[in-house]
Parts: structure tokens; C-alpha cells; sequence
């Protein structure tokens, strides 16, 4: 069986049971707002760019948006996914990398004096510092915080079942450890993933590409001889 762990992949998993893959769902992790949340309407108002890393963060920046008006905004996001969420909240991105890193948005990134960064706890450095490096003005805000859900006995006995897991991010795979000291394959997105995936003695395929259709091909690949069809997140 596969286990996906964010709790939020409905195309994935109907992908995967649809090729005859055996696969379910728990979320290992839960988001919550943090009090930068309510600080984000005003913080809107100065910024040159604003810039967005993940689902959660565009959610949040598009309840601020509305907040505060629904002013003119310059965002740049990373990922179509990321996009997506904005776009159909009706604040199109107005710049997307050519890959869905934040190392490749900051190298990228269009001229800009000052960057307002919508982040969760967890984000890394590597935006803020890829922009100062080129002498941009960063401020972070966190706005939400990344946090383990208490898993019930049949979350965790899935866990035990697993064959392959899906893991999406760092702290997802230590939840994961956390749970049960089984190690099935791991198929991560993105190199921290399967960096610290590998450090909890997980065996790991690692997306070649980002995104769910780089990860549905490193499921693929781990689960075992199975046709790598492109996959869209829908």
C-alpha cells in the first residue's frame, strides 16, 4: 500500500488507485494561524512584491488580500499549484519561476526594491537570502505555523501497513519516525525532504522534478515496475 501524508492530495491518490495501486491518506501535519496573520492586511500596503511559497501561504494571503480591500498587489509564487490557488481566488500571480524552488524565485525574481515574504514557520531561508543577496529588501511574516497531529489507532496502523510513503516535506517525514520505527520506501519532493528522510534510515526515491508529477513518478518508481503516465494534478 502507498501512503500519501498531507491529507490534501485527492487527484494523487485517485491517480494512484486508478493505475491499481493500493493507496490511502493521513495527514500528519496540521497548519494554524499565527499572529502575523492579522498584522498581513497593513503589511500589504508598503510592499514592492509580495512573495508566496506554498498553498497554505497564498490561502492566507488571500483572506489579508480581502481584508484590506483587495488593493493592487505584484505576487510571485512558487509552483502551479501555489498559482493556482491565487488564481482562482482572483490574485493571479504575477511572476512564477521556471522551477518551483524558492532558490530558483529569488535568482529569477523581477526587479524589485523591497519583497513582503508570506511564510509558515517552517520555511527556509533560502528566498529571503537569495534576495538580499542581491541587495532587495526582505521582510518576512510568518503567518501560520506548522504543527504534528495526534494520529488514532487506525491512522497509525495505516502507517504500519505502508509500503511506500509519500513524504512532502522534512517535518513530515520526523512525524512520520515519530510514529512507528518502520522505514518503508520513501518517495520525497524535493532534496530537504530526502535529505532528512534518509537521516531517519528511510530508503528514498527522490522527485527528479518539482511538484505532484515529480512525486507521482517517484512513487512509481519506489512501489516497483508500474507505467510512469504523466500525471496531472487536475
Amino acid at each position: 500500500m502507498v501512503l500519501l501524508t498531507r491529507g490534501k492530495d485527492r487527484a494523487l491518490l485517485a491517480r494512484l488507485r486508478a493505475e491499481g495501486i493500493p493507496a490511502e491518506e493521513v495527514a500528519l501535519l496540521e497548519q494554524v494561524d499565527l499572529p502575523g496573520l492579522f498584522l498581513l492586511p497593513e503589511r500589504l500596503m508598503g510592499a514592492d512584491w509580495v512573495a508566496v511559497t506554498s498553498k497554505e501561504g497564498a490561502r492566507r494571503l488571500l483572506l489579508a488580500w480581502e481584508r484590506a480591500g483587495r488593493p493592487p498587489l505584484k505576487v510571485a509564487a512558487v509552483g502551479e499549484g501555489t498559482g493556482e490557488v491565487l488564481r482562482v481566488g482572483g490574485l493571479p500571480p504575477a511572476f512564477l519561476p521556471p522551477r518551483a524552488t524558492a532558490r530558483d524565485l529569488a535568482q529569477a525574481f523581477p526587479g524589485a526594491q523591497r519583497v513582503l515574504f508570506v511564510a509558515g514557520d517552517l520555511a527556509g531561508k533560502d528566498l529571503e537570502e537569495g534576495l538580499r543577496a542581491r541587495g532587495v529588501e526582505v521582510e518576512r511574516l510568518a503567518v501560520y505555523a506548522t504543527r504534528e497531529r495526534a494520529l488514532g489507532p487506525e491512522e497509525v496502523a495505516l502507517l504500519e501497513e505502508a509500503e511506500v510513503v509519500a513524504l512532502f516535506s522534512p517535518s513530515g517525514a520526523r512525524a512520520y519516525a515519530r510514529w512507528t520505527a518502520r522505514r518503508p520506501k520513501a518517495a520525497c519532493m524535493g532534496p530537504s525532504t530526502a535529505r532528512e528522510a534518509l537521516g531517519l534510515g528511510f530508503p528514498v526515491v527522490e522527485a527528479e522534478t518539482p511538484g505532484l508529477e515529480g512525486l507521482c513518478r517517484a512513487i512509481l518508481k519506489a512501489w516497483g515496475d508500474k507505467e510512469n503516465l504523466p500525471f496531472s494534478p487536475g
